[in-house]
């Protein structure tokens, strides 16, 4: 079995990597430092110029990562009241995300501090995790609430699982995946 080594840099970009050319040691940690990773990749059978292997899947680079969220988010429900979004590199081990209502400000961690980037689909499923805490306060009428349902002590309230819902489940009905059902404009 031969190994391959890919260089992650924090805005997703992959570098294959000759271990015989770096110190694998090193590297490993100067990437884990900058948000990025070192990934061992095993394969079967020779390696070398296109010997049978498969390119890494794509990543957008995480400038686009906003942009695309919000074109995402715009299939499924225009927010009444603007928020700002932050694809924010700085790695975490547990949050995914965070919501902070006084600026309207979406935040959404980009990196896991041992696994490196983590996956679009994970990044836009915690997107629309804070956007439903963002409609919960800013429209929760849209969603046939009087008023937001935050219980103090709770971060989620049953309106906020009702939003999400809707949220995910008008996504995936855009996918061709799941039921259907009415979206919210």
């Amino acid at each position: 079995m031969n190994h391959r080594y890919w260089l992650v840099q924090p805005n997703g970009f992959r570098q294959l990597i000759d271990p015989a050319q770096f110190d694998i040691t090193r590297v490993a940690a100067l990437a884990t430092r900058l948000g990025g990773a070192l990934i061992l990749e095993k394969t079967d059978g020779p390696t070398g110029p296109g010997a049978g292997l498969s390119p890494p899947r794509f990543e957008p680079p995480l400038a686009a990562v906003g942009p695309l969220f919000r074109a995402r988010l715009d299939r499924v429900i225009t927010c009444k009241i603007t928020y700002a979004l932050d694809i924010n590199t700085r790695p975490t081990s547990r949050v995914l995300g965070g919501y902070y209502r006084r600026r309207a400000l979406v935040r959404v961690y980009s990196h896991d501090r041992k696994t490196g980037r983590r996956p679009l689909e994970e990044l836009f499923d915690t997107f629309l995790h804070e956007i439903a805490h963002h409609l919960e306060y800013t429209e929760p009428r849209t969603f046939d609430g009087r008023a937001c349902g935050r219980v103090p002590g709770r971060m989620h309230s049953p309106l906020f699982w009702k939003i999400l819902g809707e949220l995910k489940r008008d996504w995936l009905s855009l996918q061709g995946v799941g039921t259907t059902g009415p979206c919210h404009s």
